[in-house]
Formats: C-alpha cells, sequence, structure tokens
C-alpha cells in the first residue's frame, strides 16, 4: 500500500504525530489536577498519557496494513467486520496493559496489576474502538489518494504517449505520401529539362524534410515556424501544378510566436489539395489565415474547390482516419475542451472552410 510505505519511509512523523495528543492529555491532566488541589508535576502527567498515544503510533502502520489486508470496502463481509472488531479489541487490551504499567510505577497502588489493566481496558474501550477505527478509515483515505494521483500520472503519461502516436503518425502520412508525389513532379521536371525548378523543388523538399525530422518529438511550435513549413509544402505542389494552384497567407502582425500543435495545418492543407482544389482548369485557391481574441487564437484554411458532399462531412476526414481525424484527437488530447475543430462547406456551397480555435499561447523567451 502506496500510503503506509510512506509512513514506514519516515516513521518520525508517525510520533511527531501522535505526540500532539499527548501532550494535549499532559496539558489537560496538568490543568485538572491544579484545579482540585492535587497538582502533578508536567512531566509526570506527560509519562503518564505517553503509553496509550505512542502505543497507537507503534500500532498504527500494522493497523493499516491489516486494513489492506482484510479492506473494509464494498461489499462489506462481516467476516472482515469481526476481524477488525476482535482486533481492535485486541488494541485496546494492549493499550491497557502499557497504561497500567506505566502508571504503576508513577502512581504505585496496591491493587492487583490484571485490576489495573481491566480498569484501563474497559474504561477507554469505547475511545480506543474509535481510534482504531479512525486509524483504519486515515490509512483508506492515504491510499485512495496516492491510487488516485498514480492513475493520474498514468493517465498523463498515456496522453502524452498517444499524442507522440498520433504525431508519428502524421509524420509518417506525410513523408511517403508528400515525398513520392514530390519526386515525381522533380522527375517530370527533369524529363523537361526543367533544370532550374527541378533544383527550387528539390531544395523545398529538403527543407521541408529537414523540418519535419527536426521538429523530433515536440508537440508545439510557433505559428511563424507551422506558416513556414505549409508554405514550403505548398511551394513544391506549386512546382507541379504551376499557376493553376494559388496561395494566400494571412497572419496579422504580433501571432508569430503564438504556440500550435506541430503540423496542425499541414492536413487540412493537404486534404484541400487531395479532395477539393484542382478538379479545374483554371485552377485553385487555398487561403490560410490566423486571428487572435483576448484568449482565443483561431486558423483558418479555405479552399474554393468541389467541396464537400451535402451532409457529408466524412468524406473531408481521408487519409485512412489519419488526417484531419488524427488533428481532431490531437487537439482533444492536447487542449481538451479549451479548442475546437470545424470542417464544413464553404459559402454557396463551393469550397471547404475549416476552422481550428485554439487558446492563445505565446512562446516566452
Amino acid at each position: 500500500m502506496k500510503s503506509d510505505a510512506r509512513l514506514i519511509s519516515n516513521p518520525w512523523t508517525v510520533f511527531g504525530l501522535w505526540t500532539v495528543p499527548a501532550l494535549l492529555s499532559a496539558l489537560e491532566t496538568v490543568t485538572f489536577s491544579r484545579l482540585g488541589g492535587h497538582p502533578v508535576a508536567p512531566w509526570r502527567a506527560f509519562v503518564g498519557e505517553a503509553p496509550q498515544w505512542y502505543g497507537w503510533a507503534l500500532l498504527t502502520v500494522p493497523i493499516i496494513r491489516l486494513g489492506e489486508r482484510f479492506p473494509l470496502r464494498p461489499p462489506v463481509r462481516l467476516s472482515r467486520i469481526g476481524i477488525h472488531a476482535t482486533l481492535s479489541v485486541a488494541a485496546s487490551f494492549a493499550i491497557g496493559i502499557a497504561d497500567a504499567a506505566v502508571n504503576q510505577w508513577i502512581r504505585p497502588t496496591d491493587a492487583p496489576f490484571i485490576r489495573s489493566v481491566m480498569n484501563w481496558f474497559v474504561s477507554g474501550l469505547p475511545v480506543t474502538t474509535l481510534v482504531y477505527f479512525a486509524i483504519l478509515g486515515v490509512g483508506y483515505a492515504l491510499g485512495n489518494s496516492a491510487r488516485l494521483r498514480e492513475r493520474e500520472r498514468r493517465a498523463a503519461e498515456l496522453e502524452a504517449q498517444l499524442r507522440d502516436a498520433q504525431l508519428a503518425a502524421l509524420r509518417m502520412q506525410l513523408q511517403p505520401h508528400f515525398l513520392f508525389n514530390s519526386l515525381n513532379a522533380v522527375m517530370a521536371l527533369v524529363r523537361d529539362q526543367d533544370t532550374p525548378r527541378a533544383i527550387r523543388a528539390l531544395s523545398l523538399l529538403s527543407d521541408v524534410l529537414r523540418t519535419t525530422v527536426s521538429a523530433g518529438d515536440a508537440q508545439q511550435t510557433t505559428l511563424a515556424q507551422e506558416i513556414e513549413f505549409v508554405t514550403r509544402y505548398l511551394e513544391i505542389e506549386r512546382v507541379r501544378f504551376g499557376d493553376r494552384l494559388r496561395v494566400s497567407v494571412d497572419v496579422p502582425e504580433g501571432l508569430e510566436q503564438a504556440l500550435v500543435p506541430t503540423f496542425v495545418l499541414q492536413p487540412f492543407v493537404e486534404n484541400s489539395l487531395k479532395h477539393g482544389v484542382l478538379r479545374e482548369r483554371a485552377g485553385n485557391e487555398i487561403a490560410i489565415g490566423a486571428r487572435a481574441t483576448t484568449d482565443r487564437l483561431v486558423l483558418t484554411v479555405t479552399d474554393d474547390g468541389r467541396g464537400l458532399p451535402v451532409q457529408t462531412e466524412t468524406l473531408a476526414l481521408g487519409n485512412g482516419g489519419v488526417g484531419i481525424a488524427n488533428a481532431r484527437a490531437r487537439l482533444d488530447q492536447m487542449y481538451g475542451r479549451a479548442a475546437d475543430l470545424s470542417v464544413r462547406n464553404g459559402t454557396a456551397g463551393r469550397g471547404v472552410f475549416v476552422e481550428v480555435t485554439l487558446p492563445l499561447q505565446r512562446q516566452t523567451s
């Protein structure tokens, strides 16, 4: 049990806690003895009261361990109640023996020792029973708290692992698919003997791949870095499609250092390229924008392509459930209800409009 492990590791804490009621009991004895005209020295009062409290200090860890061995949790069994009732009586009797032995030394009497023990046992039984079960209750509270913290720690680890897995999945999705398309574009340029554009495409491809590798396990990046990555990504696509693909970026000054999830825009841009735009001879446009409110950052990706089928958003997820679906899961894991993702048709049923709302966070130097 994690709670009693902590107590065992620092037994002085247990004795320190039980010293408080021992001192209070000694103070009570000194006060009432003086009021009754028979003053008792403080040290005698403390020694007389100490056995019961320090007896409980010695019994605290065993009681907590027995509480775990025979737990009183639903469904509560009568046999376990009987076990703890018996143990509480045994603990009360042990405390009675300690009290009687010490007080026989401090305040000797002619009464037989066993009678003194029974007097202490019977008179203190209600209180000692309450103390026994109070120790059980504290042990259960500490154990539940420790288990809750452990579950929270494991949940946090699982969330981190899930975010890493989602980021890795996104990176794996990006690299092969994008790499093959880009290399095909470069080969086409080489066949056409368009060396300058081929060199430009290879340079951009190198930058994009370097970014995906250097990002490592970082879950967040700045908006400026994200826009730079997506811009280069689209520049390579423009090498393939030329002026048929038009790109516009509108990010207000001052938002460059806002923090966003790594590769947050890429699935939406790829979705536009794959499902919405470049289906017409005249070409299409992809517009990327950002704006901020007091505590929110809003990112948008808009295209003027075909749009989504009527009442069907699931097709926009694409990529076998990775792409935008992965982005939804990442946002939920990273921000919970503080983030929102909307994917819908644009105005007049043309194009797709994606809006990502995040908590506004800025990179600190």
